[in-house]
């Protein structure tokens, strides 16, 4: 196995991709790889704060190339890693982009034709079909697979909530197309046993004009940011979320099944991979299913202690950190691969995606 590599780019706590790739530096150190970091902007404060230095990464400076001299090297979802890739390429001993999204980067496909990266990453198989169109029959097309690591540490478990109220909320940045058109009448027409008490978190001006109203004044809206994920997830019983988009496997959804909130989502994209419909939380293919499930949700009380539990253990089997590093191994081994002038096998190393 290798025994080192260099991120391009940095972690932070202020987007999916960013959050992920802190998750997936402390999987690689618990592997005991070298961890070296290249960051392709300025240090400000939010990522000072990240302590990787203290964790034992080692920095380079910010955009010098030439210090990636033998490593191999990786980037989540950075544009400023495409935009540099020529400069890169002269030095790393790979190259690996991780596309984090279910569309492709103008730049990705562009890097692509001209043969500057290596390996594509993702962590999904619908996200590959959708990604891969654009990809395929440039050069040498290398996907691979691997499953994230979800740090619950960061998410306490919560199972014992007032039950006064049934209380509900959604998450997300302030982004129209992140809300469902029909989010505000499913929390509307929803029932439950006792009054009902949302909280949106991630309201601002785009989602003012996506409905040209406030929700009704049972439910808060917050700016993105001004309460901490944790203390979110721990007033809520339950995520009741649409979205317009086509997840790849929302971060959200691991923060929930880690702090005890039943996801109701849905039916595509990565929620169907982390949410087994009746048993680990509710899947909705419509709107009238949505007020159903949300519904039952709030009326079945033993049904959802039993939902938030099983999502909780399936959180810990699939994405937690043995699963991740057995994926990271192979993933690394397909880098050692190249590395050795093995021939490339993409269907072998496929199989980690589990």
């Amino acid at each position: 196995m290798i025994d080192a590599l260099c991120v391009i780019g940095h972690p932070s706590r202020l987007g999916g991709a960013d959050t992920e790739l802190d998750h997936q530096i402390s999987c690689w150190l618990e592997m005991g790889i070298e961890v070296h970091i290249c960051h392709t902007g300025v240090m400000d404060a939010n990522l000072r704060a990240m302590g990787l230095e203290q964790r034992g990464c080692i920095y380079h400076d910010a955009r010098d190339w030439s210090a990636l001299e033998g490593l191999h090297c990786i980037a989540f979802c950075n544009g400023e890693f495409l935009n540099h890739l020529p400069g890169i390429k002269k030095f790393a001993r790979s190259t690996s982009f991780v596309n984090c999204m279910t569309w492709n980067f103008d730049k990705e496909v562009e890097a692509q034709k001209n043969g500057l990266i290596d390996f594509h990453l993702y962590q999904t198989q619908h996200a590959f079909e959708r990604v891969s169109q654009k990809l395929k029959g440039h050069g040498d097309y290398r996907p691979l697979f691997f499953k994230p690591y979800f740090d619950a540490a960061e998410f306490p478990y919560t199972d014992d909530r007032p039950q006064d109220k049934f209380r509900f909320g959604r998450i997300s940045r302030d982004d129209g197309d992140k809300y469902g058109g029909r989010q505000l009448w499913i929390y509307e027409t929803m029932t439950a046993p006792v009054l009902k008490e949302g909280l949106i978190l991630g309201w601002g001006a785009n989602a003012d004009r996506k409905f040209g109203r406030r929700p009704e004044p049972y439910i808060q809206t917050l700016l993105p940011g001004s309460l901490s994920q944790r203390a979110f997830y721990a007033q809520c019983e339950a995520i009741i979320m649409t979205t317009d988009t086509f997840e790849n496997l929302p971060r959200v959804g691991f923060e929930a099944m880690a702090s005890g909130s039943v996801l109701v989502v849905d039916n595509k994209g990565g929620w169907k991979l982390q949410v087994e419909d009746g048993k680990t939380g509710w899947l909705c293919n419509d709107d009238r299913e949505f007020v159903y499930k949300a519904s039952r949700c709030a009326f079945e009380c033993e049904e959802r202690a039993a939902m938030r539990a099983a999502a909780k253990e399936k959180l810990e089997t699939e994405w937690g950190l043995q699963a991740a590093m057995d994926s990271w191994a192979q993933v690394f081994a397909a880098w050692e691969a190249k590395d050795n002038g093995r021939t490339f096998e993409p269907t072998t190393m496929a199989t980690t995606q589990g």
